[in-house]
């Protein structure tokens, strides 16, 4: 029984670390098109969205600003719900 218990929990571990490197990738991945294609995204957003040319300074700084607060959302949830969970199974082994 306790070697079940001993493979489920390094599974657990093994799947908690493998899902916070993909998480963490995909914000890397985020932040360096956020940084390189910035007013590519925009541009494309704002003319899906339509809005004027008027108004793109502010939709741009807006989107900025939403942009930013979803990627610390994501970071915050990739560590809660990852990266614990297998510092703890990490280092809970006897």
């Amino acid at each position: 029984m306790a070697a079940s218990s001993s493979h489920c929990c390094r599974a657990a571990e093994r799947f908690c670390f493998r899902a916070f490197l993909v998480s963490f990738g995909f914000l890397l991945f985020w932040f360096l098109l956020t940084v390189v294609a910035w007013d590519w995204a925009v541009g494309i957003h704002g003319a899906t969205l339509g809005v004027e040319e008027a108004k793109m300074e502010q939709f741009s700084y807006d989107v900025k600003i939403v942009n930013y607060f979803l990627m610390g959302a994501f970071k915050l949830a990739a560590f809660l719900l990852f990266l614990i969970p297998w510092l703890v199974l990490r280092f809970s082994r006897n």
